[in-house]
């Protein structure tokens, strides 16, 4: 007998209680919704809290489709002590003592150490299945079962805080998917000799999808299907998918599964033609229609859904934004968190200095902590001199200063990251700071489009980067022949399986190391060199020099379809002229990092992120009129060095003193004098009217677990925190 048809399909996320498993969840969405096809993604514990990807109806479909292959969680361990079920829910079996080491700040590299690939057993009260049997129905009829070790990937492990008189750790962690909590906290206290369990558990993300997604139990069961109709995920979003809009002549093709026009797709601020073999979410009226793939010059289909898939938000790009046409709530929260590079990914990695040639090369690399470092020789300086260990890892090296990674430094890199999944190699980026064009171009030097500091954390966090070397672009290294550069700096430092670099790349003095000369000395040395052809947008190659010209004029929408990103700037909130503070609203006077570029003078609309505050447990954005320039005013003898002033909105508390990082989203308005203090409040009541009908009036949840601030970015970007 045929399934009849679900009143509504939808993917909805929960913040699981604790005390309930996950098909407790499920069978509470499905009273509170009226459906019985109701799915879940990713199990969680019993006494585990946080993200649960929930499908309903046809959803339920997208379930095995999730990228989910990497979940976040912020853990409670408790030391002393081992369990049956490895967390608090189980009998205790063993205790042990508590050195005063692992309660102090010499507990940070034990956790840090666990960053790496592990063979991993699952608790004996897991779901794993053996033999047709779940693990935990055999261990609760006092059986034991033989666990097979899985292969796991910890990507961070970091210590937040101690409790000495509790005895226990917090620990963020990000992990792949299949990784077991429990077992960590089992194996670590079982290597330390003081044995531990979890305690309290809280995934807070699972692939794309955060905490500040989430709704609660309770206001599903209040809202119901209204709720999950206003609430609910975007598939196109957690599939990770580009989405291309149907027109009504092309819904007959894609119900019967045949083949369609290439047309082109949108994702985040870029609207693109989808890359060969490239998946893309069809979506018609705020529903997902299908997802087909490119074939040729055409998309043809992977699979659709007869009953559309609701939540599909099609978001303006930033050129097409208005009071007509704005920017929906959850993806104002996807552009900002995409503009600031904080979803997903690793968080933290292990660092060092780095010095050759005799100090003529200086500089300092971050790595994944699974990486092996050959020691120093006695007598030198332990943070310098390291290399990775020959013999052990072969690297394939993307070179290039990525200012901006814009696009095609992305493209780049994914193309090297390719390269050294094919080899079986690590992929190192080499990258400079300043950007060499800053060094080189003596007063004429460009703006950077990226602190220093983030390009290596970003890099990481996009494409699984083992290792990123950050050379201090100097005139000594700049009059460095390429061979000297290539031989005694990076084969000083790792084994150099290839090179990849863009077409138009050169290293090394007189920009002598082109493509051709590179791999004329890679057959001598033993190494391989891709030059990757330059990507292309509007019939021109994506340059960092291109999209700075676009910022010169203001044109910072279509900086941000170059960037992939809305360009940002940091700074830190100071007092400055109080023209403001009249308005009803608050005023951050931003002192912009120096060197970041700017975009002309003008008033834009965008968003204010503002370092979370002691005590505080979120970061949050603002939307914001934004006014750059230099003052203005009614008031004479004004003229002066240039300022951003932000007015921001939804903001309650004090910004003196505090990080801040401005994104801009859409021009508004060019520069002007006022005659009065009411033609400039009417201006700026006029330009905050349309921020909040465009962008809305309320701040919006980044990250429910801060993991770095503004500060220490900037910190690190002046290298006050290399190492």
């Amino acid at each position: 007998m045929a399934r009849r048809p679900s009143a509504f399909s939808a993917l909805i996320a929960i913040d699981k209680p604790a005390g309930m498993t996950s098909h407790d969840v499920v069978s509470r969405v499905r009273r509170a919704v009226g459906e019985r096809r109701v799915g879940h993604a990713g199990t969680l514990d019993p006494a585990a809290t946080g993200v649960l990807v929930v499908g309903i109806g046809q959803a339920t479909k997208l379930l095995g489709m999730l990228t989910l292959d990497r979940k976040g969680y912020v853990a409670t361990f408790q030391l002393g002590a081992e369990t049956t079920t490895d967390d608090a829910e189980g009998e205790v079996t063993r205790t042990a003592e508590v050195p005063d080491e692992l309660l102090d700040g010499r507990a940070s590299p034990r956790v840090e150490a666990l960053v790496g690939w592990h063979d991993q057993v699952p608790p004996q009260y897991s779901a794993v299945s053996v033999n047709g049997r779940r693990a935990y129905d055999a261990a609760r009829a006092g059986e034991r079962v033989e666990l097979k070790a899985r292969r796991v990937r910890i990507y961070e492990a970091a210590l937040i805080g101690v409790d000495r008189r509790a005895r226990s750790w917090e620990v963020r962690l990000d992990v792949s998917k299949g990784t077991y909590v429990r077992s960590i906290a089992r194996d670590l206290g079982r290597e330390l000799g003081c044995l531990a369990h979890v305690r309290e558990l809280t995934r807070t993300f699972a692939g794309p999808v955060t905490l500040a997604d989430c709704v609660s139990l309770a206001e599903l069961e209040a809202g119901g299907a209204a709720l999950v109709r206003e609430r609910c995920l975007d598939p196109a979003r957690a599939l990770g998918l580009p989405a291309r809009e149907l027109s009504l002549d092309e819904l007959a093709d894609v119900a019967n599964g045949r083949r369609i026009a290439l047309g082109t797709a949108r994702c985040g601020v870029v609207s693109r033609e989808p890359a060969q073999g490239e998946r893309v979410a069809l979506t018609l009226c705020g529903g997902l229609a299908g997802i087909w793939r490119r074939d040729g010059r055409h998309l043809v289909c992977e699979a659709n859904f007869p009953q559309a898939i609701e939540g599909v938000r099609e978001t303006p790009l930033p050129s097409e934004l208005s009071p007509e046409r704005p920017l929906p709530p959850q993806a104002a929260g996807s552009l900002v968190r995409a503009s600031l590079g904080c979803d997903g990914g690793p968080r933290s990695h292990a660092c060092c200095d780095v010095e050759l040639l005799g100090g003529v090369v200086r500089g300092w690399a971050s790595f994944q902590r699974d990486l092996t470092l050959v020691p120093p020789e006695r007598g030198e300086d332990s943070r310098l001199m390291r290399r990775f260990s020959p013999g052990r890892d072969r690297f394939v090296c993307a070179i290039g200063a990525f200012d901006g990674l814009h696009r095609g430094h992305r493209a780049l890199i994914a193309r090297a990251r390719a390269e050294a999944d094919a080899r079986g190699a690590r992929l190192m980026v080499v990258t400079f700071t300043p950007d060499p064009a800053r060094v080189l171009g003596g007063e004429g030097a460009p703006r950077d489009l990226l602190l220093a500091g983030e390009r290596p954390s970003l890099i990481q966090r996009s494409w699984d980067v083992d290792a990123v070397l950050v050379v201090d672009f100097t005139p000594e290294v700049a009059a460095l022949p390429y061979e000297r550069f290539v031989r005694d700096v990076l084969g000083a430092y790792c084994d150099v399986s290839a090179l990849v670099v863009g077409e138009d790349f050169r290293l090394g003095a007189g920009g002598l190391g082109t493509v051709e000369a590179l791999r004329a000395l890679g057959e001598k040395d033993g190494f391989d060199v891709t030059g990757a052809p330059l990507m292309r947008d509007g019939g021109a190659p994506i340059t960092a020099t291109r999209i700075r010209d676009l910022l010169s004029e203001g044109r910072v929408e279509e900086a941000a379809s170059l960037l992939g990103r809305c360009h940002r700037v940091y700074g830190s909130v100071e007092h400055g002229r109080g023209e403001g503070t009249g308005f009803g609203f608050p005023t951050a006077n931003v002192r912009v990092e120096e060197g970041l570029a700017l975009p002309a003078e003008g008033v834009y609309a965008g968003f204010v992120s503002v370092d979370a505050a002691s005590g505080e447990p979120e970061r949050r954005a603002y939307p914001a009129a934004i006014n750059v320039g230099k003052p203005r005013s009614f008031s004479p003898g004004e003229e002066g060095e240039s300022f951003l002033e932000a007015t921001l909105l939804g903001f309650g508390g004090d910004l003196y003193g505090r990080g801040v990082c401005v994104t801009f989203v859409r021009w508004l308005r060019a520069p002007r004098r006022f005659d009065s203090v009411g033609e400039l409040e009417r201006t700026v009541l006029s330009n905050v009217d349309w921020v909040r009908r465009t962008l809305g009036g309320e701040g919006i949840v980044l990250q429910r677990v801060p993991d770095f601030s503004l500060a220490e970015l900037v910190a690190r970007s002046r290298g006050e925190a290399s190492s």
